[in-house]
């Protein structure tokens, strides 16, 4: 059986589709087990009138004793998972009706199954399960490609064997944003057998509130979970091609901070760089003086605008 985990909160104009998706699955074989993290809405009471006389459905109310968030919801619901496999799944997103049936079968003796997943806006457009999308490439080295960005995976991308998600649990609960790449890094960096799916089987929500989309317009709001998930990639592995692709996320946040005008931010930035060393060569501490250097003249005079971005790259 798979589990299927979604933490849900303020929905009520959402999560009719996305139940609408799971029950026409082709594979039966399923639980979806639904934890609301406190809903305002009328999330609860309309999501009790969708999945009412389906037994399949399990639906819990956050305790109050547990923190709040997503991935205290999902903790919560693995906990009472009683399937041999775990999909996460987000409260906005759409599933394609092959999506548990072809990912079941292609598991066997793998630890997990990856597809690839499609963004949209807006409503979604049924047709979209049949326009194809850029391949997934499978790498040599999952976990280094991982930590590097060629191999994405987000929360909802793999189907797990719980054997082997057991060990890595639970998520992270006081980080708002990369909880699911802190704990993809744990998990891959001990070798896995990863199978991936070249079709759309995944169809996730843009545009919608989120912790990220937070992030991203607000730096200082996801800073020190952000930096939190990667000391734990730090610790994982201190190759430079990882060393590098931090450093470079970490500057395209300092660059937005800047922008906000920040500086806190900023400052946080450039200490976490120093303070992992990331600058690991001549060249770059170089390159990271100069960037110092111009934030130093621009929290003076009180600048940050966007268009002097370039004195602040690599």
């Amino acid at each position: 059986m798979v589990s299927i985990i979604i933490p849900i909160y303020n929905r009520e104009t959402l999560i009719q589709e996305t139940i609408q998706s799971i029950k026409a699955q082709t594979y039966t074989n399923w639980e979806c087990i639904i934890v609301d993290d406190g809903s305002t809405d009328n999330t609860v009471n309309y999501t009790k009138e969708l999945i009412e006389g389906d037994l399949r459905f399990q639906l819990y109310e956050r305790p109050i004793e547990i923190i709040k968030g997503p991935s205290a919801c999902r903790n919560y619901a693995f906990k009472k998972a009683k399937g041999d496999y775990i999909q996460f799944f987000d409260s906005d997103d759409i599933m394609h009706p092959e999506h548990l049936q072809l990912k079941k079968k292609r598991i066997k003796n793998n630890d997990a199954v990856v597809c690839k997943l499609r963004d949209f806006t807006g409503e979604f457009r049924g047709e979209s399960f049949y326009e194809p999308s850029p391949n997934i490439s499978k790498p040599d080295n999952n976990f280094e490609a991982f930590l590097i960005g060629a191999f994405p995976m987000m929360m909802v991308a793999p189907l797990w064997k719980k054997a082997t998600l057991q060990k890595y649990m639970p998520i992270r609960e006081d980080l708002h944003i990369l909880e699911d790449h802190e704990l993809y890094a744990r998990v891959l960096s001990e070798e896995k057998n990863i199978a991936v799916i070249n079709k759309d089987l995944i169809f996730y929500r843009i545009g919608e509130a989120s912790s990220t989309n937070s992030f991203y317009t607000n730096v200082a709001y996801g800073l020190t979970s952000y930096i939190e998930a990667k000391k734990t990639v730090l610790k994982l592995s201190q190759k430079k091609t990882v060393k590098l692709a931090v450093l470079k996320m970490t500057l395209g946040f300092f660059r937005q901070a800047l922008a906000e005008r920040n500086f806190s931010a900023a400052r946080i930035c450039l200490y976490f760089i120093r303070e992992q060393k990331l600058c690991y060569n001549f060249n770059l501490r170089l390159k990271c003086f100069r960037i110092r250097f111009f934030y130093i003249l621009f929290r003076v005079v009180k600048k940050g605008d966007t268009k002097f971005k370039p004195l602040f790259k690599l």
